[in-house]
């Protein structure tokens, strides 16, 4: 998604989440306060970090990059 379609969906209401490796095993959001990217949270495990994302998922506000 560019960043203009991340903006249109963001004025909409959604948290956009993205999932990063580097520099540390995190997960990272835009939103109406956060226009670039920022990190969410860090997990010591990629597996810990995915289940975390999953979850965040299944909220209806929450969308995947």
């Amino acid at each position: 998604m560019d960043t203009t379609s991340q903006l249109k969906v963001i004025d909409c209401g959604f948290t956009i989440l993205r999932i990063d490796d580097y520099p540390n095993i995190r997960i990272k959001y835009k939103d109406e306060d956060h226009k670039d990217w920022c990190t969410l949270e860090v997990f010591s495990t990629k597996s810990a970090r995915d289940k975390a994302f999953k979850e965040l998922l299944e909220q209806p506000h929450f969308i995947q990059d």
